[in-house]
């Protein structure tokens, strides 16, 4: 890790930065606390049969005090919980990045996104998770991993285009609707994380 990646990355409690992308308007990458809960619970709910396919949570946060206490934890830091992030077209919600699951010890970090639809395509969960990437680095993360499902080949494909490498499939790892699910795991590690930010535009 070079000295450039830890200086140009923001605190996460000051977390406010534009992000390059293909939407029109200024588009900014925001930290998310508690106190967003409204608007988080309505960018929830206004996609949400779509959002769901895939994640577990949106079906608890798209009221506001499902989204307030989904966001608490992160704001608390549970359980490895360091961030989660809002891209912010012109003022509302359209896109988001977490880091979870981080391990200091281990230097490790979970990297995660979601994006409604009118903002897939434009570049705009790639750019967010850019910034998550410059802000692992900056923690002395040295490995990254990305979970998705097997049948989300829109994920699947951003890790790859970040440059993650598919490590393995674990089997029936968490249910969603009453069905277990497989989790394809995807790792990015070292310098493979500073290539991947500085390959990025910006």
């Amino acid at each position: 890790m070079t000295a450039e990646h830890i200086l140009e990355a923001p605190l996460a409690e000051d977390l406010d930065v534009p992000l390059t992308t293909g939407l029109v308007g200024d588009v900014r990458l925001r930290r998310l606390t508690a106190l967003d809960a409204d608007a988080f619970a309505g960018h929830v709910a206004a996609d949400l049969a779509r959002l769901s396919e895939f994640l577990p949570w949106p079906a608890r946060t798209s009221t506001p005090p499902g989204a307030a206490e989904w966001l608490a934890r992160y704001d608390r830091g549970e359980d490895g919980r360091k961030l989660v992030a809002g891209v912010m077209q012109d003022g509302a919600l359209v896109a988001g990045m977490v880091l979870m699951n981080h391990d200091e010890a281990a230097a490790i970090i979970e990297l995660g996104c979601w994006s409604v639809a009118a903002a897939e395509g434009r570049g705009v969960v790639r750019a967010a998770c850019v910034e998550g990437l410059r802000l692992a680095r900056s923690w002395g993360v040295e490995r990254v991993e990305w979970h998705c499902d097997p049948q989300n080949s829109r994920s699947g494909a951003l890790a790859r285009r970040l440059g993650f490498q598919l490590e393995g499939t674990l089997r029936s790892a968490y249910p969603l609707r009453g069905e277990r699910r497989d989790t394809e795991v995807y790792g990015l590690i070292g310098t493979e994380i500073d290539e991947a930010i500085d390959q990025a535009p910006r």
